[in-house]
């Protein structure tokens, strides 16, 4: 279940004076940055980037979903321009292109209409581009009309803008009469370090016994992109018990992630149109599997009112390339969560995510309040974990304190033990400090992701005694903001209030702006 959440804010700007600011380089250590290989996308997107603002501290610094109306299915990754740019479902796929996540620009549709007309009158879903030996490669699915199964095809362009082309008077890929009269639907590519190219995609809802089904298949590429090798291999239906919902199961909307050398299938299941639809993942030691899913899935579900239908995802680096990033669509009415799941427009929503110690994914999603923009966007990162980091007490497993500076934020009571918790001691509080001067606007708080652990209240202390309230609201996902106005300090410190006579509180994470 999802948390009560620590939001909104308590905060002051405070001017204090201390000695020279040095901004350290965001530690090349963390998890995220060492494992951000094996994308689609080129690897030089990471080494160009555009000129970014230098914004002056405040809500600058800051992103809240949504992002962008009408942006089903968005089909993400980062140019050599630097750009990211996203493709959604509809008529000539219109297309966003982003310097930061956060700003998009409606750059309109990206394939004329008329390249497709010999074999594609409507259905045009869930495209997927990407950049390869100065190409764009834009993969989609079209039908022939009403009634008729969807095609899978490729298109390409000088420009991730378009137009793209489609010289071809028939789809590009045809599976064989076991898929085909399915349709397909959700293409993805992944380039995978040994030079191998793999297409996923879903076989669309097919009768299985006494309901319907889609499952979620892969084949090796040709260099051409326009052909494979061998036959498609099944690598997920629904099973676990999440996943069945209803007499209609889904498995789609696939995405490939490499860590450590294995294979991290991400998909989504259950039907878009309301809560239930989430994104899961399974694991292989093989990118065409055998898969098995994690047991504790889904990372990223719609727990509580306002959001509905969060799903459809792609994996994209931040600007400067130290984080991993979860773009998704979601239908959202924050004023009636009854119209949450029926007819809303499907909207664009970024939440960071990454590894843990033990290989599984974490997603800080969804979120409807302000949260940390991505690294790199601004002159301002994260320099929490560049500190030396002290705490009062630990409860429970020793050295979890360092759970403060991983990256995960408290959303789910189910992750709960991957947080710093205190003893039942009088004033329990958790210290930061740097060995020298660092610039700081903006600090936020995240609490426990189970309610029954979660803060209240507390003080942020400066090195110079300065005090400031911190109050955690209701929302979920939410952080206690404190707005610090660029001060310049060596040490901050977080006490909390104790509310409870048995002390059990949860802090998840710790996050600095600073440079």
């Amino acid at each position: 279940m999802m948390n009560r959440k620590t939001a909104i804010i308590g905060f002051a700007i405070v001017v204090v004076a201390a000695a020279a600011a040095l901004a350290a380089q965001l530690s090349p250590g963390t998890d995220q940055g060492r494992h951000l290989s094996a994308y689609s996308q080129p690897s030089e997107a990471q080494a160009r980037q555009p000129e970014l603002p230098v914004r002056s501290a405040g809500d600058e610094l800051l992103f809240n979903n949504p992002l962008q109306e009408n942006a089903a299915d968005p089909g993400v990754f980062r140019a050599s321009d630097g750009l990211y740019y996203a493709y959604v479902t509809g008529m000539g796929f219109k297309t966003y292109a982003s310097p930061d996540l956060v700003h998009w620009k409606s750059e309109g549709p990206s394939l004329p209409v008329a390249e497709v007309s010999s074999w594609a009158k409507q259905d045009f879903w869930a495209p997927y581009a990407l950049e390869y030996k100065g190409k764009y490669y834009l993969f989609f699915s079209a039908s022939a009309g009403k009634g008729t199964p969807k095609r899978l095809s490729v298109a390409v362009s000088d420009s991730p803008k378009g137009p793209f082309k489609h010289p071809e008077k028939t789809p590009v890929f045809r599976f064989g009469p076991d898929i085909d009269p399915a349709g397909v639907i959700d293409p993805y590519v992944f380039m995978d370090d040994d030079g191998k190219i793999y297409l996923y995609f879903t076989k669309a809802l097919h009768n299985v016994g006494d309901h319907k089904e889609s499952h979620i298949y892969a084949v090796e590429l040709n260099e051409d992109l326009h052909s494979y090798k061998g036959k498609p291999v099944r690598l997920t239906q629904p099973e676990q018990d999440w996943e069945n919902k209803g007499k209609t199961l889904i498995n789609e909307g696939s995405w490939m992630l490499k860590h450590n050398g294995i294979y991290y299938l991400m998909y989504s299941a259950n039907c878009a149109c309301n809560k239930q639809y989430s994104v899961g993942f399974a694991t292989s030691k093989s990118p065409t599997g055998p898969f098995v899913k994690w047991e504790h899935n889904p990372i990223l579900q719609a727990d509580y009112d306002g959001v509905s239908g969060t799903g459809h995802h792609s994996v994209v680096p931040s600007p400067d390339g130290s984080e991993l990033w979860m773009v998704y669509h979601s239908r959202m009415n924050q004023q009636d969560n009854e119209k949450a799941g029926q007819g809303n427009p499907r909207q664009l929503n970024i939440d960071k995510m990454g590894f843990r110690e033990d290989g599984s994914i974490y997603v800080n999603g969804p979120t409807l309040t302000k949260q940390a923009a991505p690294s790199g966007s601004t002159a301002w990162r994260n320099i929490a974990a560049d500190a030396k980091l002290t705490v009062s007490s630990v409860s429970g497993k020793e050295g979890s304190e360092k759970l403060l500076t991983d990256g995960e934020i408290g959303l789910y009571a189910a992750f709960a033990q991957n947080e710093w918790a205190p003893s039942n001691e009088e004033r329990s509080w958790v210290k930061l400090e740097w060995k020298e001067a660092h610039e700081v606007s903006t600090v936020l708080l995240h609490d426990s992701g189970d309610p029954k652990r979660a803060i209240h209240s507390g003080k942020l202390l400066l090195d110079d005694g300065t005090s400031i309230p911190i109050v955690f609201p209701k929302e979920p996902g939410a952080a206690a903001i404190a707005a610090i106005g660029g001060t310049k300090i060596t040490s901050l410190t977080f006490v909390l209030d104790k509310e409870r006579p048995d002390g059990t509180y949860g802090l998840s994470e710790m996050t600095v702006l600073g440079k």
